[in-house]
């Protein structure tokens, strides 16, 4: 009887703790993502900032300078005409110019988990950036904003997504903008918006397909320092939009043409 009920205290407490453990794993609450904490190294008019979610410019003129990536966070020039350089990726972050007529250079826009973006606002804004490229989830976007904008980026890819937000675009918005891209292509778009704009690119839906809309205004569309801009042989199109637009466009392969070319005269 003595081992008996030794076995017995035995198999009540196994049976005891295991109900515990079942129960505390039951109840334990999902646990979210953890996708670190920024981690840039970043200076304003040469002091050093700590990390954190935001790094702001002030109201005159500012130079803003991040040596590594940034992540989730965003940086904001303010007023004043600033100078922003990030060196590293663009992780699910923004560069935002502020007031006034800011410089941005960055390398390449690598969303992740959310959206990675760059904007001039208001003023005429020179936007350098090394690629933009995206998904139609996680969007990778380039904006000139308000102004006359000059706006330079490599590769352009990256289909968006429902109502065309998400993938990897350029849009210059308002005021008088001259975009130069690399090659537009896997969904990739870039587009001027309203008044005359000047776009070129370096190649259109070598591959798969991209597009390039002019907008309102008399806009120009070529190639790269205005030579013919060929569409395909994948799928491109190009429309010039509103008013008079000179195209220097043609098709890659005439012959079976899987391009468009509108409102272009």
């Amino acid at each position: 009887m003595p081992a008996t009920s030794r076995m017995t205290r035995v198999a009540v407490r196994t049976l005891f703790a295991t109900s515990i453990l079942a129960t505390t794993l039951t109840a334990a609450p999902a646990v979210a993502l953890d996708r670190g904490l920024p981690s840039h190294q970043c200076t304003v008019n040469g002091v050093s900032v700590p990390p954190g979610a935001e790094v702001r410019g002030t109201n005159r003129k500012d130079r803003i300078e991040c040596e590594n990536d940034v992540e989730n966070m965003t940086i904001w020039g303010g007023g004043g005409d600033d100078y922003i350089r990030v060196k590293g990726l663009i992780i699910d972050s923004q560069i935002l110019g502020g007031d006034g007529d800011d410089t941005i250079q960055t390398s390449h826009l690598a969303p992740r988990y959310g959206q990675s973006t760059v904007r001039g606002n208001n003023g005429n804004d020179t936007l350098i950036v090394a690629t933009v490229r995206g998904t139609a989830e996680h969007g990778a976007t380039v904006y000139g904003d308000m102004g006359n904008d000059k706006i330079t980026v490599g590769s352009v890819h990256g289909a968006p997504g429902d109502y065309a937000r998400g993938g990897g675009q350029v849009f210059g918005n308002d005021g008088e903008d001259h975009i130069v891209t690399g090659a537009i292509d896997f969904g990739g778009r870039a587009l001027g918006g309203s008044e005359n704009d000047h776009i070129e690119a370096k190649s259109l839906g070598a591959e798969a397909g991209g597009v390039i809309q002019g907008g309102p205004g008399q806009d120009r569309i070529s190639g790269l320092g205005g030579s013919v801009l060929k569409a395909g042989p994948g799928w491109g199109f190009v429309d010039g939009g509103l008013d008079d637009d000179q195209c220097r466009v043609v098709h890659a392969s005439p012959d079976r043409a899987r391009s468009t070319i509108a409102s272009c005269e």
